[in-house]
């Protein structure tokens, strides 16, 4: 019965190193890169445990575009609504900044909307919250890489406490929005176990020998 015991315990490395990690969310480590930026202010962030509902409301306040140049916003306004669960896993979430900027030619009203494709915090609370959006339409679409690209969001000021175990709130947040986001970083070490998981593996079949020993 070699054979066999030999192929269960090549399936149960495998099954070691590759298995994704449960738990809580991680910091995303957004980096906030050249304009275009948007700045977001008075900010009020809260948390429903109940209905495990994260949102942030504000204004939109002013657009930095690639010219360097700074542009109010008219009657700019910010929304975030995200489900995330007690563990601060997220699930589907929205972004919708509203106003406009007639220097630019952005007169429809919308300025950027998006879809919630992820979203980090610190374990320990504190800043940031951050949030990655798939962009979906809006007059500053371009801006950003049109639709499909991605549109981050990081949050500062948020009095988070380290837990989506109870509600809070806090009105003082501030923050900006950015586009050409630096990717999520991968989980610490998860390329470095899977590499490890592997040289076991192929150490141990080459202890073998090569000797194969029929089942009885």
């Amino acid at each position: 019965m070699r054979r066999v015991r030999t192929l269960t315990l090549v399936l149960a490395l495998l099954g070691l190193v590759v298995l994704p990690r449960g738990g809580a969310a991680a910091p995303l480590g957004l980096q906030l890169t050249d304009d275009p930026d948007i700045a977001f202010f008075f900010v009020d962030v809260s948390y429903n445990a109940a209905g495990d509902v994260l949102s942030a409301m504000g204004f939109a306040l002013t657009l930095e575009h690639p010219a360097g140049v700074v542009s109010n916003i008219v009657g700019g306004t910010l929304d975030i609504a995200a489900s995330i669960d007690g563990l601060g896993n997220p699930g589907a979430g929205t972004l919708s900044i509203i106003g406009t900027v007639p220097t630019l030619g952005f007169n429809s009203g919308v300025l950027l909307t998006g879809t919630l494709q992820d979203f980090g915090f610190l374990p320990a609370g504190g800043d940031p919250l951050e949030f990655l959006f798939n962009v979906v339409a809006g007059d500053a679409a371009g801006l950003y890489g049109g639709v499909g690209s991605s549109f981050g969001v990081i949050l500062s000021g948020t009095l988070f406490p380290g837990t989506f175990g109870s509600d809070f709130d806090n009105s003082g947040s501030f923050g900006m929005g950015f586009g050409d986001v630096a990717p999520p970083i991968p989980e610490p070490g998860s390329e470095i176990l899977f590499a490890a998981g592997l040289f076991l593996v192929i150490a141990y079949l080459g202890a073998r020998g090569g000797h194969t020993v029929e089942a009885s």
